[in-house]
This record gives C-alpha cells, structure tokens and sequence, in this order.
C-alpha cells in the first residue's frame, strides 16, 4: 500500500488510492477525470477526414514520380515565400505601432 492518502471531495473520507475513492468511488484524481473527459469528448466529436488539397499535397510528397515531387516542392517554396513575406508585413506593422 502507498503512504500517500487523498481527501474525497464527495463523502469527505481519505483514502489510499490517489485515483478513485475506496469508500463510494468517486474519482479523487483530475488526470483521470481529464482522460474521461478527452474520451468522451472524441466519441462525440470524431476527427474529421483529410481536405482534398492534403490529400493532393500528401500524394505529391510521397509520390515516386519525380516530376511530382518536383512540383511538391516548387508549391511549398512559394508558400514558404508567401509566409515570409506575411511575416515581413506583420514584423513591420508591429514596429509601427511601437
């Protein structure tokens, strides 16, 4: 048996497993009440599928072609400029405003 002893919050009785009370079963830990909560949570909302683009995106990555990955790459350069140049305008807008 562990040393360490929890108070229910429910019959106001300590007890020696930290999780779940000895005495009525109420659940002491906020880890496990947290682990019921996200379960619960995804058996109501399931995850949603993969957007046509990531599945295109996808497919061009792991593509044997190489004239795909090629065309994978070129696409994400330009969208890596295209971030850089947000980044550039936010940076600059940021320091205006002081």
């Amino acid at each position: 048996m562990s040393k360490k002893k929890a108070l229910c919050m429910q019959c106001r009785q300590w007890s020696y497993d930290t999780n779940v009370c000895e005495h009525c079963g109420y659940i002491i830990s906020q880890e496990k009440k947290d682990e019921i909560e996200q379960k619960e949570y995804d058996k109501l909302n399931p995850p949603k599928p993969p957007s046509k683009l990531k599945k295109a995106m996808e497919y061009l990555r792991t593509s044997k072609n190489p004239l795909l990955k090629v065309l994978y790459y070129i696409l994400m350069g330009i969208w890596m400029f295209y971030v850089g140049i947000v980044m550039i305008v936010m940076y600059i807008a940021s320091m205006a405003a002081g």
